[in-house]
């Protein structure tokens, strides 16, 4: 019996999921990039073209996570697990890759033996361009600009996305579109509202990268410092979580209740939605939502406080899970996907993960988070390297081999007795298997996400139990995987610009009253088209 199950998502479901690039901006609906929509990119004409869902079945959850739309979970990783594929996807030539990281740059090629075995299984030598996430968009506009993409590129935010990849990349219809996909059986596994994000003019351009609940924003809280206070994670109401802050918070240890400002977590309080909402026929952005000028107050009180760590608004997404892992900060807002990275910083080995789930403000029941997207970007095939297309294609079907084969464990955990070790039948990463797995092949291609923590008893059911308390009730982004040019080419400069007074009012540079005219600024510079276009291209899209 195959190991494939082959489950077709109807209509309703996949618009209903949507998709969009957390990094590298919404793909999706395009009328050759002038933010109208088009008739090769409405649901009926992706239906034709997106490839057939095979389900992986090749191991049984112990905690099935269906039911709740959040991954199924894993105690233990399998005793004998199933080598995958046959034969090295390499050709013996390179490989080059554009992509980010969000965790430290790996220690290079010749001191890296997670590399040197990777290349050898690989069958051909990766060379890894490595930038930080915050600093992508740029380089990869840079790169585009200098025709210095890799062979491989993961698509960032940059004007004229659909000319670009029409101009730049393979177009991989040919190759993945129904079932085609099936000669790549891993990409066949990645969810059908994944592939969204990769379609524009009714042509596929690039594999997605999996994520969905996943990358759902909560706020972690270190439940062996709560307990040590005598505190509990549970909060009510707003003033319940101010309470938490003060309780947390002891100047004479050098410990801030928060490690950065949980701007989304009080939004949540309020369920403000998650970045846009439907009016009929057109959009709403959340910036308007009238509960902000409650959220800007209750946010100023805990930067004025002092409850928020000084030094929040420098460094990078690193300083933030240090402070959280050394207790420095008990409480930081972060994805579900950065559990496993927090688990292996942590320098107390009593440390104990918990999430607070957020409450409704006025403590009337739970808040909502926002729902992750689908894909958190996709990657694309450089016409330069057209002809060896059907290679990086069976590259891209390693990096995705499921949770259970061997290619996984090795990908997730290299070497045994160099990089992990075995304890209770499961591996875990030393300091040396930490540093050099760091290559950002999660950022390539990579599987449908499982929930599987080992080296900490009782963690994979934690994060189960944590996500199936918020998740299915979590807000999702009615615009995801819609695309707009004006989107594209302004959001950054339009982020950057109400970030700052976000950041300004919270720190008491600015009264709570200039956000009212910061929003009026962002609709007037561009917000306003954006949402124009987004409402044009769903209603093309029904």
């Amino acid at each position: 019996m195959s190991v494939y199950d082959a489950r077709p998502l109807g209509r309703r479901a996949v618009l209903a999921g949507g998709a969009a690039l957390g990094l590298a901006g919404a793909v999706g609906c395009s009328n050759d990039g002038r933010g109208a929509s088009g008739a090769g990119n409405d649901e009926a004409a992706r239906s034709k073209i997106r490839p057939t869902y095979e389900r992986y079945t090749g191991v049984k959850p112990d905690l099935a996570g269906a039911e709740y739309n959040i991954p199924d979970a894993f105690n233990k990783y399998p005793a004998d697990p199933v080598r995958a594929i046959d034969a090295a996807p390499g050709d013996g030539k390179p490989i080059t890759v554009t992509t980010y990281t969000n965790t430290p740059i790996p220690p290079k090629l010749e001191q890296n033996t997670f590399w040197q075995e990777f290349n050898k299984r690989v069958g051909s030598p990766v060379q890894v361009n490595l930038t930080p996430s915050v600093d992508y968009d740029k380089k990869f506009a840079t790169a585009v600009a200098g025709d210095q993409l890799g062979d491989l590129f993961v698509v960032g935010a940059i004007a004229q996305t659909p000319q670009m990849l029409a101009a730049k990349a393979v177009d991989l219809t040919p190759h993945l579109s129904g079932d085609n996909i099936k000669k790549y059986p891993f990409l066949a596994n990645l969810p059908e509202v994944a592939w969204n994000s990769g379609i524009f003019d009714g042509k596929i351009y690039g594999v997605p990268i999996p994520r969905g609940a996943i990358s759902s924003q909560v706020m972690y809280s270190r439940g062996d410092i709560l307990a040590a206070e005598g505190l509990k994670a549970e909060v009510k109401s707003a003033a319940d979580f101010v309470e938490l802050c003060k309780g947390l918070t002891n100047k004479k240890l050098n410990r801030f209740a928060l490690a950065s400002a949980p701007t989304q977590f009080v939004r949540n309080m309020f369920e403000i939605p998650n970045t846009w909402s439907k009016d009929s026929d057109k959009l709403v952005s959340n910036l308007e939502h009238p509960a902000h000028e409650e959220v800007f107050g209750i946010l100023q009180k805990l930067w004025k406080s002092g409850y928020i760590h000084p030094d929040a608004y420098a460094g990078q997404n690193l300083d933030l899970k240090t402070r959280f892992s050394n207790g420095s900060s008990p409480l930081v807002q972060d994805t579900f996907s950065g559990w496993p990275t927090y688990l292996q910083m942590m320098t107390d080995p009593k440390a104990e993960i918990a999430i607070i789930a957020p409450p409704k403000h006025d403590g009337s029941g739970q808040g909502k988070t926002w729902l992750g997207a689908p894909a958190i970007g996709v990657t694309a095939i450089s016409k330069k390297a057209e002809g060896r297309v059907e290679t990086l294609l069976a590259y891209l079907n390693f990096l995705a081999a499921p949770f259970g084969t061997q290619e996984y464990l090795f990908r997730k955990f290299g070497l045994a007795g160099v990089h992990h070790t075995m304890q209770n039948g499961s591996p875990v990463l030393n300091a040396k298997g930490f540093s050099e797995t760091q290559l950002g092949l999660m950022y390539q291609a990579d599987a449908p996400w499982t929930i599987f923590l080992p080296g900490k008893e009782g963690s994979a059911e934690n994060q189960f139990n944590a996500m199936k308390t918020v998740c299915p009730t979590a807000l999702a982004n009615p615009a995801a995987g819609v695309y707009s040019e004006t989107s594209n080419r302004k959001n950054k400069q339009l982020n950057d610009a109400i970030n700052q007074v976000t950041d300004d009012i919270v720190q008491g540079r600015k009264p709570v009253s200039a956000w009212t005219t910061a929003v009026k600024k962002w609709k007037s510079d561009g917000g306003d088209k954006i949402a124009e276009e987004l409402a044009q291209a769903l209603k093309a899209s029904r």
